[in-house]
């Protein structure tokens, strides 16, 4: 029902169906029944108390109604924020967010609606009679029924051991918390380093080339069709191209379809265009050449730039030269393109300074007599009969064009009326200068792309080439000079700084709605610590699991014969830490706190019916063991086909669901023993809640409601 709900609210709000947000649906798939399975397991246990099916549904729902609605709200705030980054990564986040959403807040209608209906439809139990189990649960699922049974007898035996107040529960409890200090900090030394878009695996190797200046353009033909007839006959290539043209040329070639699906099909095409690119590196007569894959998103293809600005062309270009050459040799880099040409003719004049001062002659007069020899120079605007008319001083045009003699022997006039010779004033000479000059701002630049490796993180190769290179050439450079990164690797970091404070928009909005359910400053901050303990279980998560695919990429590489291929297996990550799987860390904030919000609210519950503040807390903690495995079950199974699935598109997506998995997995494992741990070691500490503070404020609330209507 929320499911399909969504297309409704998708078409309402002008979206389309895409793959974007089919993916945030397929999300969604193991979240949106967490609502109903806490309001049916709750009704099911009311069940159990002989209560017949009417007063069951109405106490089961009604008890939990206020931590379900706490549960959305607090997923709800991690998608507020979301929605307006106006990055262009935001467009993915925003489609996300709005189907997540959507779904989550639909959810909850079901679950206090339509799940309370249908029990009352569905099972007929009267007051005082037993429930009693259906078919499937004494026959099929008994199994499972008898492991849940265990298992939770084993959690309820070692929290009430735990929860005791003995100096010896005392000590363990102080363990478990220096337990998860040790595990906050052991993920924190796994923190991935960071990338930009997913690169996805489209199957097609495209190629870039750059011809010497000057280059016939059949010399390009020729070596490039010896090129196609290599790469056509390579095994898997369905179809090739190539493009001669002014503003570019390459070319490009379709490999196979199902070579670009699955794991071996991703580790294929990586292999098949590291091949392509040994193909091109060996044509003579370019300034570059190579062959990357092509990557699915046009702002993913793993590229940033090395910014170099100053004054002085011919530095700016011998800088860039080096340059080439270091960044090349770093470990993750691909390839290095110069965004510069030199190589178009020009006459290039220097001034001699000291010989012109002595004839007392300036650099701008200097220029003037240069600009006049050629373009002509601008000497104001004449007014013939009302029409504007511009005055240009120029060289005579004839037959004779000037040759570099011809220049240098030019009589020049001083002031003072004494004659001398151009060549006297300038070094005359002819150089290979730039196609065209970039500025950023006010000054000169250059620009080196740097094309990162498919399988290693950019940030990671951006960190290497700023610390290895870099800084080594800004200490050489003058200060008039001006060396930085940018391209994407700029857009990686506004994205990631919009991320940064949408975690912290929504950790603020989850914190402010737990202060309103528990009418706590203090109880929420034992909720909020389920988030560190999410994103440290996302970080190892994506570290394991890169760690094992690592295992199997060697294999497939050995088994091709590929050479290297214990060092290419061993820098391979399966999986990025881009902005999608960054965005599921953000997304987790919101769902890993429903665990704790589940314990602690049950827990005042069970104070306002009478029970003492220990009783209550184990009490919470064994009837809410269920609802918390099913709810966590059901989301992990729902996020796997993401995560591990081999279908086109896959790639995607499996880094956000690996770290969901691994956050959701651990912080649930970790949260259902720290909450009762830490909340035990607060009332030893002389923290208590009392129902009378409980009941007045409730009935504060009520007041409030009833004066409001």
């Amino acid at each position: 029902v929320s499911l399909i709900s969504v297309f409704i609210i998708l078409k309402l709000l002008g979206r389309s169906i895409n793959i974007i947000s089919l993916a945030g649906m397929a999300f969604a798939v193991g979240m949106v029944v967490d609502n109903s399975i806490v309001v049916l397991e709750n009704i099911y246990r009311h069940l159990t108390m002989k209560k017949g099916v009417f007063k069951a549904a109405y106490d089961g729902a009604s008890e939990v109604w206020g931590a379900v609605l706490a549960s959305t709200l607090t997923t709800l705030a991690v998608f507020i924020p979301i929605v307006f980054i106006q990055e262009e990564a935001g467009q993915m986040f925003r489609d996300i967010a709005i189907t997540i959403s959507a779904s989550i807040a639909l959810s909850l209608l079901v679950s206090i609606t339509v799940i309370p209906t249908l029990t009352t439809l569905l099972i007929r139990l009267r007051p005082g009679e037993e429930y009693q189990p259906g078919f499937f649960h004494r026959t099929l699922f008994k199994p499972f029924v008898l492991i849940g049974t265990k298992l939770g007898a084993l959690y309820t035996g070692l929290m009430q051991w735990i929860l005791r107040h003995s100096p010896v529960s005392i000590f363990i409890r102080v363990l478990v918390v220096a337990g998860v200090g040790w595990m906050l900090w052991y993920s924190g030394q796994t923190l991935p380093e960071k990338d930009y878009l997913p690169y996805g695996n489209k199957n097609m190797v495209f190629m870039l080339i750059e011809p010497v200046a000057g280059t016939p353009a059949e010399t390009n033909m020729r070596y490039m069709a010896n090129y196609e007839k290599k790469i056509v006959a390579m095994e898997d290539v369905n179809r090739n191209f190539l493009v001669f043209s002014q503003r570019f040329n390459g070319g490009g070639a379709i490999i196979e379809k199902e070579l670009a699906q699955g794991q071996r099909g991703e580790v294929k095409m990586a292999v098949k265009s590291g091949e392509m690119g040994q193909e091109i590196f060996r044509i003579p007569g370019y300034r570059f050449a190579f062959a990357v894959q092509r990557p699915i998103f046009r702002s993913a293809d793993k590229t940033f730039e090395v910014e170099i600005t100053g004054p002085d062309m011919l530095k700016l270009k011998s800088t860039a030269l080096d340059l080439i050459g270091k960044i090349s040799a770093v470990k993750g880099v691909h390839s290095v393109r110069p965004e510069f040409k030199f190589g178009n003719p020009e006459l290039r004049f220097i001034p001699r300074r000291e010989d012109a001062a002595r004839l007392d002659m300036g650099m701008n007069e200097i220029g003037d007599i240069i600009e006049s020899l050629n373009a002509g120079k601008y000497l104001g605007e004449f007014n013939d009969q009302g029409e504007p008319i511009d005055f240009v001083l120029v060289q005579k045009k004839d037959s004779h064009k000037l040759g570099l003699e011809d220049y240098r022997s030019l009589p020049v006039w001083t002031d003072e009326g004494m004659m001398t010779h151009l060549g006297h004033l300038v070094d005359i000479k002819i150089d290979a200068g730039p196609a065209r000059i970039d500025h950023i701002g006010t000054e000169r630049a250059i620009k080196l792309r740097v094309q990162v490796r498919k399988d290693v993180a950019m940030q990671l190769v951006i960190n290497r080439v700023d610390n290895e290179v870099l800084n080594n050439t800004r200490i050489t450079l003058g200060a008039e000079y001006g060396l930085r990164i940018g391209g994407s690797a700029d857009e990686l970091a506004s994205t990631e700084k919009s991320l940064m404070n949408s975690f912290a928009y929504a950790l603020g909005f989850i914190y402010l709605l737990l202060v309103a359910l528990f009418s706590s400053f203090l109880r929420p901050f034992i909720v909020m610590l389920t988030v560190a303990l999410a994103v440290s279980g996302s970080f190892l998560g994506i570290t394991w699991n890169n760690w094992f695919q690592r295992g199997n990429i060697l294999k497939i590489l050995e088994e091709w014969d590929v050479p290297n291929a214990q060092a290419m297996a061993g820098d391979w990550n399966w999986i990025t830490f881009d902005i999608l799987t960054q965005l599921g860390i953000v997304i987790l904030a919101g769902i890993v706190v429903n665990n704790a919000i589940l314990i602690v609210h049950q827990m005042l519950n069970n104070i306002k019916s009478g029970l003492d503040e220990r009783e209550a807390l184990l009490l919470s903690c064994q009837t809410r063991l269920r609802p918390i495995m099913m709810t966590v079950i059901s989301s992990v199974f729902g996020m796997i086909p993401l995560a591990f699935g081999e279908g086109a598109g896959t790639e995607l997506y499996r880094g956000m669901g690996t770290a969901l998995i691994g956050g959701l997995s651990i912080s649930t494992l970790f949260t259902l023993f720290l909450v009762p741990v830490l909340i035990s070691l607060l009332i030893d500490m002389g923290f208590h809640t009392q129902k009378e503070d409980l009941v007045k404020d409730s009935l504060a609330g009520a007041t409030a409601g009833g004066n409001g209507q």
